[in-house]
């Protein structure tokens, strides 16, 4: 069989198996600050692919009331431990979020995935990372992955002062949370990063509301080649489904 048949099979197949829905069961679910919760699944039916690599997604499907169907929307994989794994969500509203609320030991969903969702070169030596809440998860798995003699800086917006977490760095690599109040969404994140100074080696990845990520876009990509540069649309005003650029 020809190559790059070969090649494209492994495509499919690979899109086949992300695609494919599996039971999960709570293992336990709490919040991390007023405006994020943590939720612990349990694979009955592991998945025993590699991981995707760092700020990984999965697509939790949730039963949506009166619909006879399942509500299903993206989140980063915050750990992934042998059989189960760990979802850190903005509470911003939605049926995932509601059914996170009441979520409790013994309650079952399903997920599919997981997705890549850093999709530049890795490791970036030089990285400008930018989110707010609902890209935060994704920014601290990005972290994690970082190796110790990587440099940049890293902007993340949160509703107020008590969303601000403790995450791990690399020592040359800057963090800094900006409680937004009552601005609006994405404006503070804008301008902190449009203002950070940066190297032609720079990589530049964003996941926010999505006019904020659209304006980062236009603005780096005036600077930097286009291959250095991801933006997200995590959601839009008012909230309603991610929805990736």
């Amino acid at each position: 069989m020809r190559a790059d048949l070969l090649d494209q099979l492994d495509r499919f197949d690979a899109i086949r198996r992300a695609n494919r829905r599996r039971a999960v069961t709570v293992v336990e679910a709490f919040d991390l600050t007023p405006h994020m919760r943590r939720v612990v699944l349990k694979e009955l039916e592991p998945d025993h692919e590699d991981p995707a690599g760092p700020a990984e997604w999965i697509k939790l499907h949730v039963p949506s009331p009166g619909a006879g169907r399942k509500h299903g929307r993206a989140y980063t994989v915050r750990e992934r431990r042998a059989g189960s794994l760990t979802i850190d969500m903005a509470m911003h509203g939605g049926l995932c979020a509601s059914w996170a609320r009441r979520a409790r030991p013994g309650d079952r969903a399903h997920i599919s995935g997981p997705r890549r969702g850093f999709r530049l070169d890795w490791p970036p030596q030089d990285i400008l990372l930018g989110a707010d809440e609902t890209g935060l998860p994704a920014v601290a798995s990005i972290l994690a992955g970082l190796p110790r003699a990587a440099r940049g800086t890293v902007w993340l917006e949160v509703p107020d002062r008590r969303d601000v977490l403790a995450l791990d760095a690399p020592p040359a690599v800057a963090l800094h949370f900006l409680p937004r109040n009552t601005a609006p969404p994405g404006q503070l994140l804008a301008k902190a990063m449009r203002e950070t100074p940066l190297s032609p080696e720079t990589r530049v990845w964003v996941a926010a509301e999505r006019a904020a990520a659209l304006d980062l876009r236009e603005h780096f990509e005036a600077i930097l080649p286009r291959n250095q540069v991801l933006t997200s649309g995590y959601w839009r005003r008012p909230y309603g489904s991610a929805m990736p650029l």
